[in-house]
């Protein structure tokens, strides 16, 4: 999902609107999306940075932690991410806590910003810790 700021990044202050559909999965973290990919955001040059606010939308498939059948269910998302060029040296072992920015994504030389690392990072933490088909599901029934 890469998006091209090349007119947003002509001067600070530039505010743009996007809105990005794609098919894309990411089987290598279980997480496996039956639907298109949608992000809505509002993208600000602050001049030092590009500020982006907006939603993901989408649909995942899961399994039910209590009976272990597959189920799909939505997933929407807020996202609040800054992009750069300058992105902060990664701090050694002992060198401190992290602050807000150390988590940055990387603006490309040729302009773009990809999406798909804030889409993957989002989702996996919108997942609930226990995927559930629904409330009243009974669990796995054994037959006498």
């Amino acid at each position: 999902m890469k998006i091209d700021l090349t007119e947003l990044l002509r001067k600070a202050g530039n505010e743009a609107e996007i809105e990005e559909t794609e098919k894309i999965s990411f089987p290598e973290d279980n997480l496996n999306l039956t639907k298109p990919v949608k992000i809505e955001a509002h993208l600000t040059n602050t001049g030092t940075s590009v500020l982006a606010n907006g939603e993901i939308d989408t649909e995942a498939e899961l399994e039910c932690s209590r009976c272990l059948k597959t189920f799909r269910q939505p997933i929407s998302v807020k996202i609040d991410e800054t992009f750069s060029r300058k992105i902060p040296e990664p701090k050694r072992k002992g060198a401190g806590e992290l602050k807000e920015e150390d988590f940055v994504y990387p603006i490309e030389k040729d302009n773009t910003i990809d999406l798909t690392e804030v889409v993957r990072q989002n989702l996996i933490l919108a997942l609930p810790i226990k995927t559930l088909c629904s409330q009243n599901c009974q669990g796995i029934i054994k037959e006498n």
